[in-house]
């Protein structure tokens, strides 16, 4: 059926901005553990990229939608999709926003074993989120959603000790990666159960 070689060619291309995206963000984290403004501007051209791709994601997807009528598990595979691209381009921007601030940051990495657990607790979230959304695998998506609260609770404990501006917003970004791997991990549940589970306890899954 044509809507399937559609459908294959929109998964290449998820494949192509998962990738950029989990790019950007590991680049991020290096300017914070290194304080490198090169790096810092190489983050924010690969920002560029994920804007790019987002909306050719979006108009692929509109395009099967408009044009190939497709009936329940593709349909709400790329809804899932819409949503996921989204998330992942937002994940570019806290990229970007933890790449800027860290030149200004007195964050020190490697003796701050919070920020550490955060980050760790951070890149499984994205990792599983990319991995339930490639590989249309449940199992990754509940390990995703289950971190949220290590996130929560990691950035807690940093904010009460470090209040100053840029290492908030650093702090801040990372939390917001979390909570857009959990959107992620979401989107991909509600594609492969047709189920709606956000604000749901993780706890429960």
């Amino acid at each position: 059926m044509m809507i399937r070689k559609e459908i294959d060619k929109l998964k290449e291309m998820i494949h192509i901005m998962c990738r950029k995206t989990e790019g950007i963000y590991q680049s991020s984290l290096e300017v914070l553990k290194k304080k490198n403004v090169q790096l810092m501007n190489e983050v924010l051209n690969m920002d560029v990229d994920l804007n790019k791709m987002e909306v050719e994601i979006d108009n692929a997807c509109l395009n099967i939608l408009a044009l190939k009528d497709p009936y329940a598990l593709d349909f709400r595979y790329i809804v899932s999709v819409m949503k996921s691209t989204r998330d992942l381009e937002r994940i570019g921007d806290e990229s970007k926003t933890i790449a800027k601030w860290s030149i200004k940051s007195d964050l020190d990495f490697n003796t701050n074993t919070d920020l550490q657990e955060l980050v760790q607790n951070t890149t499984e979230a994205l990792q599983h989120a990319i991995h339930a959304l490639l590989y249309e695998s449940k199992e990754h998506a509940e390990k995703c959603l289950k971190l949220e609260n290590n996130i929560d609770e990691y950035e807690e404990k940093i904010l009460d000790k470090n209040p100053i501006l840029a290492s908030g917003l650093i702090i801040r970004a990372l939390e917001r990666i979390g909570d857009l791997s959990t959107n992620i991990a979401e989107n991909v549940i509600y594609f492969l159960e047709a189920k709606d589970i956000r604000h749901q306890e993780y706890e429960k899954l």
